[in-house]
């Protein structure tokens, strides 16, 4: 088989414009969600490098040396980070994607995978961080390895590495159900400047969903009508129906979530609200001077602000 052997992709994050869901009914424990979500500019920048393994399984060693943290194991994949708090072994996305990607095409044992990550995206920030690196992992390794996977079946493996990769491999904006499996694209939202603004804790997806099912009132849908002033390109009416049915739930125990929106909203921003499991707040600005205020002006609350925008895909080849 025939490959490249180096790659580099841009792995963008995610907000959630619209969030609705159900109490946990499935039997796999994932909740139903209706949500439209958007693809941004801020993102993460993965390495990857493949060698075929030595003769009799010998691996290749590396007399480099690296002051970022590293791990390897015995299925040759090897992840290494800037950030501290993102796991190196089976619990990343990345390496359970990739695992993934070599089991199911035949490949495991036989290469040796080099896989770096340059970390912006904050981590537990409700922004996919860890998905959209996890998407950049199965659409990277089958461009190396000259798979030519179909687009439908690199959505199945995505949902089976987590519930917000099928989206990061598609990006842009969707209209996105089920546990996030099903994928139904909306015409792109036009550019807008987002700033992003966390206050530093970070929440775990499962705890956040476990807490609305405990505190959580359920409300009906209305993703349909977003979805027809987005198609209708009424966005007036469009961002006055922006709703995250997590947000009232994570508020209850971070209030600084409703004080970064308030003063967003306050300094020009025309739609604030968390994203996905939170605590990550976000602002649309109608041109960069207002983005630029409300970026400043956050600062004082927040220890974690992101200038961003909004993009037509998730990943790029760099």
């Amino acid at each position: 088989m025939s490959f490249n052997k180096k790659l580099t992709v841009n792995a963008s994050g995610k907000i959630n414009l619209y969030l609705n869901v159900r109490k946990n009914c499935r039997t796999d424990g994932f909740h139903e969600i209706k949500s439209i979500m958007q693809s941004i500019s801020l993102s993460d920048e993965l390495h990857f490098e493949v060698t075929p393994r030595t003769p009799y399984g010998l691996r290749r060693k590396d007399n480099g040396s690296s002051n970022i943290n590293g791990n390897g194991n015995g299925n040759g994949i090897t992840i290494t980070c800037n950030n501290i708090d993102i796991p190196l072994n089976e619990k990343n996305l990345v390496h359970k994607a990739a695992l993934l990607m070599l089991e199911n095409n035949n490949l495991k044992e036989k290469y040796d995978i080099k896989i770096n990550i340059d970390k912006t995206i904050p981590v537990g920030a409700g922004l996919a961080g860890g998905s959209t690196n996890a998407a950049a992992t199965l659409i990277a390794l089958d461009k190396i390895f000259n798979l030519d996977t179909s687009c439908e079946r690199l959505l199945e493996l995505g949902n089976e590495v987590g519930s917000d990769v099928p989206f990061c491999i598609t990006g842009g904006t969707a209209l996105v159900e089920g546990k996030g499996e099903k994928i139904s694209k909306l015409p792109d939202l036009p550019f807008y400047w987002v700033v992003l603004a966390s206050n530093g804790k970070k929440f775990l997806s499962g705890d956040v969903y476990d807490k609305f099912d405990l505190i959580g009132r359920e409300r009906n849908s209305i993703h349909d009508k977003l979805v027809s002033d987005l198609t209708g390109r009424k966005f007036d009416d469009f961002f006055s129906k922006l709703d995250n049915d997590l947000e009232r739930v994570v508020t209850v125990e971070d209030k600084m979530i409703i004080l970064l929106k308030e003063k967003a909203l306050a300094l020009g921003a025309f739609a604030a609200q968390m994203t996905g499991s939170g605590p990550t707040v976000f602002a649309f600005c109608p041109d960069l001077k207002v983005a630029k205020e409300v970026y400043k002006g956050l600062e004082e609350l927040s220890n974690k602000i992101f200038l961003s925008y909004t993009t037509p895909g998730s990943l790029s080849f760099v």
